[in-house]
């Protein structure tokens, strides 16, 4: 599920991400988010799982909207989910594991017959941190409410921007070229970070 709120803030992020890649990078980042670093052996081993299930599935990579490479798709959840992870920690969001699963379980619901596994695969994540990704989503979307998103497109998008340019502010990106640069002027340039809220909206439980 896309919406104004999700495109807004992964622009703005990506826009963000832009301007620091070119920044120096610790010997075999393939990027730095805050302080926390990920190696490009990390990253190299979530795609060998994406891409092993995505072979078991019978999915080829034409089939799936991923914007890049298989490996800038992986990073740039990988980015998404340290960012809120960091933000959210910084401003005492708590994740309940019930949360994470009602909201995949929400979601295999509406999408009748579906899998974690083609969860994970379409939200360019090894189905291993499918429940992290679920996570950032929901500290997002506590996140976007805290800072006055309600249902019309205004406070939303100024949520977004706050949100956003307060998650760059505290935690920046640095990205290592090889993986290629977000390219804020284009369309695509959201999926540089992958589209949390596609999930849809919350469980009445986990958005109190």
């Amino acid at each position: 599920m896309k919406s104004t709120r999700v495109r807004v803030i992964l622009a703005v992020m990506a826009a963000g991400a832009a301007l620091t890649a070119c920044s120096p990078l610790q010997a075999g980042a393939a990027a730095i988010v805050g302080d926390q670093r990920i190696s490009t052996s990390e990253l190299s081993a979530d795609v060998r799982e994406y891409e092993k299930v995505m072979t078991e599935a019978g999915v080829s990579a034409g089939q799936l909207q991923l914007q890049g490479s298989i490996p800038q798709a992986l990073l740039g959840s990988k980015i998404f989910i340290s960012q809120l992870d960091q933000l959210g920690a910084r401003d005492g969001v708590a994740v309940t594991p019930a949360e994470i699963e009602a909201l995949i379980a929400q979601v295999l619901q509406q999408q009748q017959g579906a899998t974690k596994e083609q969860l994970a695969i379409n939200n360019a994540v090894p189905p291993s941190e499918l429940n992290a990704l679920v996570r950032a989503s929901i500290v997002q979307q506590k996140l976007m409410a805290k800072y006055g998103a309600g249902q019309d497109q205004a406070s939303q998008q100024a949520a977004a921007q706050k949100l956003a340019q307060e998650a760059q502010a505290a935690f920046p990106i640095t990205r290592n070229p090889r993986y290629g640069e977000p390219n804020p002027q284009a369309q695509s340039a959201a999926d540089a970070i992958i589209e949390s809220n596609r999930f849809g909206a919350l469980p009445a439980a986990a958005g109190r």
